[in-house]
């Protein structure tokens, strides 16, 4: 029995972000398939490389579709609800490929994979967000990120090694216990609360807070009290958010809303148009042979690897060092690891005898990339989703991330191969580059620090900040007064 309320809120992020370690597996799909399909060891089933690069692609066009009627079922249904309702689809989609052996079914199979994809990122970190205590939110919100890394290395190791029947019926089993798993778990309360169900969001409460009557604790009476007055403070917040009504255009005319989603956008954009997307997809082409130390397929799993392991350690920093920080030295040391990356291939083309030397440096960019990028920009976008919107417009904001993500994941994949041959790898990297050093110039001009801060808190700060610019706060103003309740203290 989870009897501590943080025990709860784990259980139902770990649940809720199961359909992201979904969707990281049906990324990480094509890395193991792709190799079968060439082969001819697929059964019945031929692919032409056509057929091939469509049966990729088809995934993006599901993620870049689904998250604007992900935001509106959201609000429409619950978070609960839609997210249960991703088990089912998922479930569909892995079916289809065991069951129907044609290339339509696998086009819709990863069409399917793609919307499931935009949904969980569209609807998942807002439920994470409004269900976390503030001590932990950071934390929790980082699960999300580890989850789709770690979906995307358990087909990069388990693919090479079995059949495409058993790839295929081994990732089926996966959405089964997603479904079962998050089936009991209760809905956010802030949702709850916006549709007028006040004794329901009471009971869901409690219940992530372990103070539901059911943990045997003395300290039930401090614990209900403790959840009654964060229930006034979250009444309070709806009531507030819901006065300036939930229609898109509260997202560009409130400036706070706006604030918040240049942020959000910028580092989204940041996330997929910094390379990420690339080095994922197309590893296998970049890397130069021969490869030092091992063979070329094992660097490539251990960039899934160290995706998976540093994420762990900004999970430990994201609520002690800052999400600012954390995000702004991501981004910055992308920039430089892309830079070099580009100096490699510069070298390479122009000077190739001098260059034979250092082919090890591209390899080591490869790994540092991965650790780089899985401190700060793989998760704090999330992170920031979960925070810096009022429950009115978060919906919203929600799916014009999951858009932005889609749209610029589709346009690094397509716009890389055709640059690369054109012009260089070098041209790409240094985009690359170009892209991260400026989103890490407009992370520290613009975002805001949400570490340790309840939701009117988040919003009091980026009040001040419009009103008197980046980084300065109101000085001898009156600040209305928050009472921040660290939820993880609640232990029954």
């Amino acid at each position: 029995m989870l009897k501590s309320g943080v025990h709860r809120q784990i259980y139902a992020t770990i649940a809720a972000s199961m359909s992201i370690f979904i969707s990281g597996m049906w990324l990480g799909w094509p890395s193991s398939a792709s190799e079968k399909f060439m082969k001819h060891e697929t059964g019945d089933l031929h692919v032409t490389y056509d057929q091939l690069s469509w049966i990729v692609c088809m995934m993006d066009l599901g993620n870049f579709i689904s998250p604007l009627f992900g935001g509106y079922l959201m609000d429409r249904y619950g978070r609960k609800m839609v997210i249960t309702a991703l088990g089912p689809l998922f479930i569909i989609s892995w079916s289809l490929t065991l069951f129907v052996p044609t290339t339509v079914a696998l086009y819709t199979a990863r069409m399917m994979a793609g919307m499931g994809k935009g949904i969980s990122y569209t609807v998942v970190p807002v439920f994470l967000g409004e269900i976390a205590g503030v001590s932990i939110r950071g934390a929790l919100g980082s699960v999300f990120t580890i989850q789709l890394s770690c979906g995307v290395l358990f087909e990069v190791i388990v693919g090479p090694y079995v059949s495409y029947h058993t790839l295929n019926a081994t990732s089926a089993v996966v959405p089964v216990l997603f479904f079962a798993a998050f089936l009991w778990v209760p809905e956010s309360p802030y949702y709850l609360l916006k549709v007028g169900r006040a004794a329901d969001a009471a009971r869901c409460l409690r219940w992530y807070r372990g103070c539901d009557g059911d943990s045997g604790s003395g300290d039930d009476d401090d614990g209900d009290a403790t959840v009654a007055a964060e229930l006034r403070l979250m009444d309070a917040n709806v009531r507030k958010d819901m006065e300036n009504g939930s229609a898109f255009g509260e997202l560009f005319t409130n400036r706070n809303n706006f604030r918040a989603l240049a942020v959000v956008m910028v580092a989204c954009m940041g996330q997929r148009a910094g390379g990420i997307s690339s080095l994922t997809a197309y590893s296998a082409l970049i890397l130069p042979e021969p490869s030092p130390i091992m063979g070329k397929f094992e660097f490539i799993i251990a960039f899934a690897v160290v995706l998976v392991v540093v994420n762990f350690v900004g999970l430990a920093l994201v609520d002690r060092v800052g999400r600012k920080p954390l995000l702004i030295a991501s981004e910055a040391g992308l920039g430089l690891v892309t830079f070099v990356f580009g100096v490699y291939y510069f070298a390479a083309e122009h000077f190739p005898v001098a260059a034979a030397a250092y082919r090890w440096l591209p390899y080591a960019c490869h790994t540092t990339f991965a650790a780089t990028f899985s401190i700060g920009i793989g998760f704090i976008p999330v992170v920031f989703l979960g925070e810096m919107f009022p429950v009115n417009v978060r919906s919203r904001c929600s799916a014009f991330a999951s858009v932005t993500l889609a749209f610029f994941s589709f346009v690094s994949n397509k716009t890389f191969l055709v640059v690369s041959h054109g012009y260089g790898y070098y041209t790409m990297f240094w985009t690359f580059s170009a892209v991260n050093f400026a989103c890490a110039y407009f992370s520290h001009r613009y975002a805001v620090e949400t570490t340790g801060k309840t939701f009117l808190e988040i919003q009091d700060i980026l009040d001040d900040s419009v009103r008197n610019g980046p980084g300065t706060r109101r000085r001898n103003a009156k600040r209305p007064q928050v009472i921040a309740y660290d939820n993880s203290s609640v232990d029954i």
